[in-house]
């Protein structure tokens, strides 16, 4: 009884293992394999990686170039940092959710010698700082951009190179004293002193050069400025305003008081007479 109740059992068992195991191997193969010929590339001069790989696809592709997509995700970073005592210590610091770097690349199947579409082929080629990279270690994707099949298995590179220094040592705040002023030799300053007088001296003769002389009201006849107005005549109190002594100005009042006098006397006479 135990015999007949395990028997269905196992083949029920088997039967789901081989299938499994088919589409497994059909999986495997539809995505082929992929081999590195250096899974840790040296940095280039002016701070490149060269990449080189063969793809192994199941059967040849329809297209000379699969358009394909490399995905590189950060997993470590190598570090340098300079602490304390001028000491540089290197490390390797692991990262967590990065953001993947994608190269799209076209990858030819083409056989140049024959002209057909082989299933496998060799490619190479480069990824730079300029685009992100750094030195440190990589998870590397391959994929089919027209289906989005992956393409053999996910690879670890590590790019080896020398990443910039972190500074790290501790910072000391310490003034310097400033430095006193060097008393200068005598002949210095008896030099410097001789020099200084004669520029005096002539700073002196310039100031004491008097200015042009501007024409004075006697002179041009013209006041010195005739926008200003004549300064008021100050009154003195209790004056009767008569001149006191000298001599008159001119003789023509005088004359004039003459030639009247004679005038009213020619005319008494007239009267007179008639």
């Amino acid at each position: 009884m135990q015999t007949t109740a395990a028997s269905p059992f196992r083949r029920f068992l088997v039967f789901w293992l081989g299938l499994g195991l088919l589409l497994f191997a059909g999986s495997a193969q539809a995505a082929g394999r992929v081999e590195w010929k250096d899974k840790a590339p040296k940095e280039r001069e002016g701070g490149s990686w060269r990449l080189e790989l063969a793809i192994y696809l199941p059967s040849a592709p329809d297209v000379a170039h699969v358009p394909m997509k490399f995905e590189f995700q950060p997993t470590a970073y190598y570090e340098r940092s300079m602490v304390d005592g001028d000491k540089l210590i290197e490390r390797t610091v692991p990262l967590e959710h990065r953001q993947s770097l994608i190269e799209s690349v076209d990858v030819g199947f083409l056989d140049q010698g024959s002209g057909r579409i082989e299933k496998r082929t060799r490619f190479t080629f480069k990824v730079t700082r300029a685009h992100g990279y750094e030195a440190g270690e990589y998870k590397v994707t391959i994929k089919d951009s027209r289906n989005g099949n992956t393409v053999g298995t996910a690879t670890t590179l590590k790019f080896m190179g020398q990443n910039e220094v972190i500074d790290r040592r501790a910072m000391v705040f310490t003034g310097e004293k400033k430095k006193k002023k060097q008393e200068k030799p005598a002949e210095e300053q008896a030099a410097e002193g001789s020099g200084s007088g004669d520029g005096s001296e002539a700073a002196a003769e310039n100031t004491e050069q008097p200015a042009a002389e501007e024409p004075s009201a006697d002179e041009s006849g013209e006041p010195s400025n005739a926008n200003e107005e004549p300064p008021a005549v100050e009154g003195k109190p209790g004056g009767c305003g008569c001149r006191v002594g000298g001599k008159p100005e001119s003789g023509a009042p005088a004359l004039g008081l003459l030639i009247l006098g004679l005038v009213f006397g020619l005319r008494r006479r007239q009267r007179a007479a008639t």
